[in-house]
């Protein structure tokens, strides 16, 4: 028995004197009973008559209970093991929201019998300026644990309960309940509020916990869809470099699903086993050195894909490199990308093409028919007769229209550059190669169109590697080995004659049959005069709306003297 308990008839005088006088016998009661005391008097409590207030029937409590239906699942186990060691003792246990509404209770038949003869059940109020000075109402008035027991309660109906109660705090340490263990005042014991202190720290800590965990699942929900929605490849390997998950682009690269995982696949094999510059990997995975667009051939299923690709080392709690990320792009996406965003596609269409002139109507009227082909196209004509918007009009009539259009110069490429500018490079392929390789003019038009203006530039000991691309649908790297399929329409452009350039011997004769499948010969302005009118009317209406002015007369003069002039570098 308590020393509290031998106190109780000092505390029991001073509860007389206090609803007699008002007057506080500070030196039988703790400051936080007095101080409670005078918060109930001033509450207009009655100490004579006032029981649990029962504020909300069995709908309000449901309502009540399911607005803490997290709070209640996680205490109910802790309530259980706390009315565990004061089963048969007469003692209940209690919790309650925020506001001091009991929302559960647990206890023998009898201790919960009399506990509902002061309204200790779920749905009554026991804030203490309903009921006055009690452990939940002064615990949260208080925000403190405190026991109240006998006549420490300010209300006569409760002068024969102990009660031991705990603020539950949250996780930014804000009140969201009270838990309490009352019972028979002759039973109090101050080792009951340590257990009840226990109990709500346990709850608290198990409340962050559960806190944690959800925003772990939401965080881990949202990194899986990131992981399924992404357009790249992604694979999460162990410390071996073998795949433990796949999304499912990643699948569609290796050309099976992780979950047809077979001895001797993708999902067996150690990453460096299926690429071919394996160094990248084992030293991401052997000394955690990342790596960015490094462009590989990976082994699949259906052949080998060209892909760029990425990867970063994961590292365990003690700093260990445990496995990996890597992003898969295959190379064909990246291309296109490029293209797109490079400013390689084709804007010019047939409609634009002016001019009514018979040999340039003959032009244009075969350049659309070869638009519905995929042979070839060789475009002669002088400088500045339109042979590119032809090239880019006949890709834009041509199934071809949403790939890429790449025009090259190759009389603006240095001799010495040609090759790797065609065919690209891959990296340690020569002096200043770039790191990671870089893809050729071929593979960029890769789907699209490959326009080659000034063929009768290129260099004769090139024209053989061009040649047998051509011939062969396919290109291989300069310095690497890996081939890749091409599927490219070609249109070539040249000033030149070529057959003089072929009897000359500086043009190949195989190429130029490879490139002349369908010809298609531009004439010059000064064999088109009466297009002349028509060109000036355009590029007159096109610089005055630059220059927001109209010209609203033109002296005939002009135009006769424009149609006479010989146009050396058409326009």
């Amino acid at each position: 028995m308590t020393s509290e308990l031998t106190q109780q008839p000092r505390i029991a005088e001073a509860w007389r004197n206090f609803v007699n006088t008002g007057d506080v016998d500070s030196s039988a009661l703790r400051p936080e009973v007095a101080a409670s005391w005078r918060r109930s008097k001033e509450a207009l409590v009655d100490p004579k008559d006032a029981l649990g207030r029962l504020s909300m029937g069995r709908a309000g409590v449901d309502a009540l209970r399911e607005s803490h239906r997290d709070l209640i699942e996680v205490a109910r186990p802790f309530m259980s093991s706390l009315y565990r060691f004061v089963a048969g003792s007469g003692f209940i246990v209690i919790l309650a929201d925020e506001q001091g509404q009991a929302m559960d209770v647990l206890g023998d038949e009898d201790a919960l019998r009399r506990a509902g003869l002061v309204n200790l059940v779920p749905g009554s109020s026991w804030a203490e300026h309903h009921v006055g000075t009690n452990g939940i109402g002064t615990a949260l008035a208080s925000a403190s644990p405190l026991q109240i027991s006998g006549y420490e309660h300010y209300c006569e109906r409760f002068h024969t309960w102990t009660c031991s109660a705990a603020p539950i705090l949250g996780e930014q340490g804000q009140i969201v309940g009270a838990l309490q263990m009352s019972g028979p005042s002759t039973r109090t014991h101050a080792h009951t509020l340590g257990m009840v202190v226990a109990a709500a720290e346990a709850v608290r800590a198990q409340m962050r916990i559960n806190a944690k965990m959800r925003q772990l699942t939401l965080l881990n929900d949202n990194l899986n869809k990131m992981f399924l929605i992404t357009s790249d490849g992604i694979l999460l390997v162990d410390d071996r470099g073998i795949a433990q998950r796949a999304n499912p682009v990643a699948e569609g690269i290796l050309g099976a699903p992780m979950a047809a995982a077979e001895p001797g696949g993708p999902y067996t094999e150690p990453i460096y086993e299926l690429v071919n510059k394996p160094h990248y990997f084992t030293q991401m995975l052997g000394i955690g050195k990342p790596f960015d667009d490094i462009e590989m051939t990976l082994k699949t299923r259906g052949g080998p894909v060209h892909c760029l690709v990425a990867a970063k080392p994961i590292h365990d709690d003690e700093g260990n490199i445990s496995g990996g990320v890597i992003s898969l792009n295959p190379s064909k996406r990246i291309t296109k990308l490029i293209s797109r965003y490079s400013g390689s596609y084709a804007t010019f269409r047939f409609e634009d093409i002016l001019g009514n002139e018979e040999k340039l109507r003959r032009a244009v009227e075969l350049a659309s028919i070869a638009s519905q082909s995929d042979s070839n196209v060789l475009i002669c004509g002088e400088s500045g007769t339109g042979k590119e918007m032809i090239a880019q009009a006949i890709h834009n009539r041509s199934r071809r229209v949403d790939r890429p259009f790449v025009p090259v110069n190759c009389g603006a490429i240095p001799r010495e550059l040609v090759g790797s500018e065609l065919f690209g490079y891959e990296e340690g392929a020569f002096t200043g190669a770039a790191r990671g390789g870089r893809p050729g003019k071929f593979e960029l038009a890769s789907g699209g169109t490959l326009f080659l203006d000034e063929i009768g530039d290129m260099p004769l000991e090139q024209q053989v590697a061009l040649h047998r691309v051509l011939q062969d649908k396919r290109v291989i790297r300069i310095g690497g080995s890996a081939v890749t399929q091409l599927d490219v329409r070609v249109i070539s452009a040249t000033n030149k004659d070529l057959l003089q350039a072929v009897a000359r011997g500086s043009f190949r004769q195989d190429l130029y049959y490879r490139l002349n499948v369908i010809q298609i010969q531009l004439p010059p302005l000064r064999e088109r005069p009466d297009d002349i009118p028509l060109l000036f009317d355009f590029f007159l209406a096109k610089t005055g709306s630059r220059l927001g002015s109209e010209v609203h007369e033109v002296d005939p003069r002009v135009v006769e003297c424009l149609m006479g002039y010989d146009w050396p570098g058409n326009v």
